[in-house]
């Protein structure tokens, strides 16, 4: 089936609509890139001030773990890590995209390091969000879309049910708590995907490139790495079992929380296309300036469709510049209110 609209149909389109159908990337690149300074896509190595600022409060809640038996320390070091993994999290999706530092072994380590913290295969995530995500975003061929209705089957059903944020009178909204880890579970259903068939009943990507037999041999190894990582932190707090939940595994459910309300915001609220829109098909989300600070402008998600390699400190920048240039494409709305409307929509698209 042809999902593109013939030019025959397109010819009867009411003219708001012929302008948003010809405003592709390019086009929204080509127009606002004169005003943005050459600067902003320059490697910005200091910010790997940013990176130490947030590895010392997880390392900070690793020492106040090991050294007390309080068991209100060990929630105060779990909510230091909780807020700092996030942070780690943004900060190694924008060094992934170069806007930090060359390619090199020391940009290479602390990418499977960072990752390695938060539980994620290095290969993995550049080969979902790099490789497939970026240049599909918002279609059909999008890893990290909805599920279309058409693709509806009683287990996907039941994995919506439990963990998407929808319009539902049979949970509970706003406070299933499913909804808010549900980060840990995207990962995890791409690492089986990993290694399973498109044909298998578990296969609940909605989108996913083939990996080569090379990348599979990397997160076999990168995974490896994940265990050593962890523990390394298991020893650090002693060999005890209850201080490793403390600062490792429920510090990995609290960065959920924060992951997923912005990844659900930015790319749930928008109908699925044909053909990639950055700028419909994303939403960018305000936040108090201070989350602006410590997640590295995550909430300006449109604008790093657009310029994955520009840094973040720009994004300000280009939000301004697409409402003044695109206020009809543009998707801005407040966390809340973003938020709201996710909770009042339909889980399949």
């Amino acid at each position: 089936m042809n999902l593109y609209k013939p030019v025959e149909q397109n010819l009867i389109m009411n003219s708001t609509e012929q302008k948003q159908q010809i405003h592709t990337d390019q086009y929204y690149i080509q127009t606002i890139r004169p005003f943005i300074p050459k600067a902003a896509f320059q490697k910005k190595p200091g910010s790997l001030w940013y990176f130490l600022i947030q590895f010392s409060v997880f390392i900070s809640a690793i020492a106040l773990t090991r050294y007390s038996n309080n068991i209100w320390i060990f929630l105060l070091a779990s909510l230091l890590s909780g807020n700092c993994l996030p942070g780690l999290v943004f900060f190694a999706h924008d060094l992934s995209h170069g806007s930090v530092m060359a390619k090199s072994w020391q940009r290479h380590f602390l990418e499977v390091l960072i990752w390695g913290i938060n539980f994620i295969p290095l290969t993995m995530w550049i080969h979902i969000h790099h490789r497939t995500h970026h240049p599909n975003a918002a279609t059909f061929r999008d890893p990290d879309r909805r599920w279309l209705a058409s693709e509806k089957t009683l287990f996907k059903w039941i994995y919506t049910w439990i963990f998407y944020p929808q319009k539902s009178k049979f949970i509970l909204r706003f406070i299933n708590p499913f909804a808010y880890i549900h980060f840990v579970f995207y990962i995890l259903r791409n690492f089986i995907a990993v290694f399973i068939s498109p044909k298998s009943k578990l296969y609940i990507v909605p989108y996913q490139v083939p990996y080569t037999l090379k990348e599979k041999l990397s997160i076999i190894i990168e995974t490896g790495i994940i265990i050593l990582i962890q523990a390394i932190i298991f020893a650090a707090v002693q060999c005890n079992w209850l201080k490793y939940l403390f600062v490792s595994i429920l510090p990995i459910l609290i960065a959920s929380v924060i992951e997923v309300i912005y990844v659900a915001t930015n790319h749930f609220l928008n109908p699925i296309k044909a053909q990639n829109n950055s700028v419909q098909g994303t939403t960018s989300v305000i936040v108090a300036p201070l989350f602006n600070v410590i997640h590295n402008n995550f909430s300006y998600h449109t604008e790093h469709h657009l310029f994955p390699t520009m840094h973040p400190s720009y994004y300000p920048l280009v939000s301004d510049l697409l409402k003044r240039h695109f206020p009809q494409d543009y998707n801005q709305l407040t966390i809340t209110e973003a938020w709201r409307r996710l909770w009042n929509s339909q889980a399949f698209d």
